[in-house]
């Protein structure tokens, strides 16, 4: 069994159902597949991959935390998050997955690590109209930027990725009120990965990021082994995610804008849903109405095997008019 990391984690951005400027929409897809392959490596040594973060929010002022992972390839997989008091390491291997220390909610700035790290990989759809592909310095690299729109409903964000006109790697990605900007690349296994990473919402920096990859020797298997308080759950040979039965969303208001605040929380064995917080919202005035929103809807479980199991989720609570 060989166990495939994947260092870029996938986002889609909508290509444009429309008329618009063929040559244009060509020239940014082209740009998106060349950074892509910029940042891959197809063929993954043993290695392990090491994040440290600060994030300027909240009490105190400034928090740090750590995400690292091992991989042996063939053998398994070990990672370990640690942020404030939460401290999770987990162990995939052929007979399953163990789990070491509280296996409560991800914080919210775990969550948002792992969308912005090891590098985040776009691709374009039919919500999205580009409007130019532009010449400009980023940070002090000659590089292309795309500008585009995504239309989704009746809201429209107007956003932009560049990449570098060099070497071809994302330098930075704004999408809504989320802005990623990479730096100091570094070669890895056939490929350029950032080794700083910053997250801003909203214009405000939330996060800054130090990442390290290093090859590992054939003699570090034993780094997989899982302490004796881990606990071992099953792979499940037949799965299904949780879905929505009662999703009632908030009351319409009579002006204003549409608003999205996202939740996170656990659907649990009874398909109701525990520990909800806010992970992202463009309007934190309606983050408690959106809590109390979603602590009435209700789920069909997660099933493992035929078994209903507690799963975490994402959700998204839609303010229109508001």
């Amino acid at each position: 069994m060989r166990f495939n990391w994947i260092l870029l984690l996938t986002v889609s951005i909508p290509l444009p159902a429309f008329s618009q400027d063929v040559k244009v929409r060509e020239e940014a897809v082209i740009l998106l597949e060349h950074a892509d392959r910029a940042s891959s490596t197809p063929d993954l040594p043993n290695l392990e991959r090491v994040d440290t973060f600060r994030v300027f929010a909240g009490e105190p002022a400034v928090r740090e935390g750590s995400f690292s992972r091992v991989v042996i390839q063939g053998t398994g997989r070990r990672d370990e998050s640690s942020f404030g008091s939460y401290h999770v390491v987990n162990f995939w291997s052929r007979k399953g997955v163990a789990i070491s220390g509280a296996p409560t909610l991800r914080p919210p700035e775990l969550v948002t690590l792992m969308q912005i790290a090891p590098i985040q990989r776009l691709q374009f759809n039919g919500e999205d109209v580009i409007r130019s592909v532009v010449s400009r310095s980023v940070d002090g690299h000659a590089a292309r930027c795309i500008e585009f729109d995504t239309v989704a409903g009746q809201k429209t964000e107007q956003n932009e990725v560049c990449v570098d006109s060099a070497s071809g790697v994302f330098l930075s990605q704004k999408l809504g009120d989320e802005l990623v900007e990479y730096g100091e690349f570094f070669p890895f296994s056939g490929g350029l990965m950032p080794g700083k990473i910053s997250y801003s919402f909203a214009g405000v920096l939330k996060m800054e990021v130090t990442q390290t990859m290093t090859v590992l020797g054939g003699d570090a298997k034993n780094v997989l082994s899982a302490p004796p308080d881990a606990k071992m759950h099953n792979i499940c040979t037949t799965y299904r995610r949780p879905f929505g039965i009662s999703m009632s969303q908030p009351k319409p208001g009579n002006g204003g804008s549409d608003t999205d605040v996202i939740v996170r929380g656990v659907v649990g064995e009874d398909g109701k849903l525990y520990n909800p917080l806010v992970q992202s919202s463009e309007r934190p005035d309606l983050n408690e109405e959106a809590l109390s929103v979603v602590s009435r809807w209700t789920f069909a479980p997660a099933m493992c095997d035929g078994k209903a199991e507690a799963h975490e989720v994402a959700l998204t609570v839609q303010f229109q008019g508001r």
